[in-house]
């Protein structure tokens, strides 16, 4: 009996302990096999060379770019794309990494790189960044070139606009224009000399107090303002680089007359202010050969609210300007009036200029190297034959575009690039889903022609570039 009890009790140690090892397995395999099946993870990307975003970097670059995976790396998948051609069959390629050497010399400019790789199940990553070679001939400077405070219309003082531009909007520079009509002693003043106008030198002590060499460049200008309570109103008019200001309400100064006082002027710059039915439309931009000299801007994109459906969208006045034979730039301004400077929205006017310096600034307005943009910090080139926007070109066979924009908000992807022609053809255009996109090609030379970019976001955010003529 006791012989019988014994067996029976070494029966149950055995089989508990053979239960507890086989569970004790069962587990560990359980957590091997989930262990494996949590890689669902593409390849790690690392160590790029050129590094994202350098600049500066010679025109045939070893592009080398490491990768790693904890289950290996199908190197069958990896693919190099180089401003969108696909090069992956002149690499090196290895389990940790793809080496390129190009052929041929990039041109100057952004170049867009695409790797796609993937492990051995099939988990993909893809990344995208780009560099620039060659050094950059002009630096992007963003700012507002169009504000109010309550010296006429608007609220807070000379200092509350340049503090909140500088510090808080961190802009580039920031430009206050009063209406001219509502300065003090208006009518006393010429476009040399405002000395009578204690807002006006005041406005002058506070640019002087804000700039900061290489960092931040405070201007100023005065708004020739029409009336537009009225039938068939003229326009606004924003005027840099006076000495003095005129007035609407003199005796006679219609458009043309106020276009001749500027064209008798040295180096004044002049800019279309919010072209639309309330405000006025410069005679439907009947075009004007002393206007054309002096005026080189227009805002296509006007206003300080954050809804941007309530803001000033004026494409259709920039085209029509166009056609009629103007030369100008578009810009983006949001002609505050409340204590928001630069902090209003995300509206900005672009300048490719060699220096922060107001010469250098006024030189690119007056020369349309300006881009008009929805977005704080897009990138946008665009060049033909190595030639900026603004350019005017003469006697050439060919036309080769050079056109990029990049956007470092991972948001704010670029939909689309539109190239603009006489009479808004879309003579080119390319869809993308990304924050970088590139569009290069080649056209046949037209004389009497003109050609603009427009890039469009998916927010709805919008950019225009000024134009490069033909002739």
């Amino acid at each position: 009996m006791k012989s019988k009890k014994l067996i029976i009790s070494l029966f149950l140690i055995l089989l508990f302990y053979f239960s507890f090892y086989y569970l004790n397995n069962l587990s560990t395999n359980d957590t091997a096999v989930s262990y494996i099946n949590a890689d669902d993870e593409g390849p790690v990307i690392s160590n790029l060379s050129p590094d994202k975003c350098e600049q500066f970097i010679v025109a045939k670059p070893d592009i080398k770019i490491n990768y790693k995976d904890e289950s290996g790396i199908d190197t069958s998948s990896v693919k190099l794309f180089v401003n969108y051609k696909d090069v992956t069959k002149n690499c090196t390629i290895t389990d940790s990494y793809i080496h390129y050497l190009p052929k041929n010399k990039f041109k100057r400019g952004s170049q867009i790189i695409q790797l796609e790789v993937s492990d051995i199940l099939k988990n993909k990553s893809k990344f995208e960044w780009y560099f620039t070679v060659g050094t950059p001939i002009y630096n992007h400077y963003r700012g507002l070139i169009h504000s109010h405070t309550s010296a006429s219309d608007g609220h807070g003082s000379y200092n509350d606009a340049y503090y909140l531009a500088r510090d808080k909007a961190n802009l580039d520079f920031f430009a206050i224009t009063e209406h001219s009509n509502l300065l003090d002693n208006h009518l006393d003043c010429t476009i040399n000399d405002a000395s009578p106008s204690l807002e006006w030198n005041d406005l002058i002590k506070s640019r002087d107090l804000f700039n900061v060499k290489d960092k931040f460049i405070a201007l100023n200008g005065f708004e020739m303002t029409y009336p537009f309570k009225v039938k068939d109103p003229i326009g606004h008019i924003n005027v840099f680089n006076s000495n003095g200001f005129v007035s609407s309400e003199l005796p006679n100064m219609n458009l043309e007359k106020f276009y001749d006082l500027l064209y008798e002027q040295d180096d004044l710059i002049g800019q279309f202010n919010h072209p639309c039915k309330k405000f006025g439309t410069f005679n439907n931009f009947k075009y004007s050969a002393h206007g054309d000299y002096v005026m080189s801007l227009m805002e296509v994109g006007n206003g300080y609210n954050k809804d941007m459906s309530k803001n000033i969208r004026s494409h259709d006045m920039y085209q029509l300007a166009l056609d009629n034979g103007w030369h100008l730039a578009p810009t983006c301004n949001q002609d505050n009036h409340r204590v928001d400077f630069g902090i209003a929205n995300e509206f900005r006017t672009v300048i490719l200029a060699t220096d922060l310096n107001k010469d250098a600034l006024y030189d690119s307005l007056r020369n349309m190297r300006v881009y008009a943009t929805e977005d704080k910090n897009i990138k946008i080139d665009y060049s033909i034959n190595n030639l900026p926007m603004g350019s005017t070109i003469k006697n050439t066979s060919k036309l080769n575009f050079n056109i990029s924009a990049i956007d470092s908000d991972e948001n704010d992807k670029i939909d689309e690039i539109q190239v603009i022609s006489n009479n808004g053809e879309i003579i080119k255009s390319k869809n993308f889903n990304s924050n970088l996109a590139k569009l290069e090609f080649t056209l046949k030379s037209n004389k009497n022609k003109f050609y603009y970019i427009k890039v469009i976001q998916n927010n709805d955010k919008i950019s225009v570039t000024a134009p490069i003529w033909i002739e």
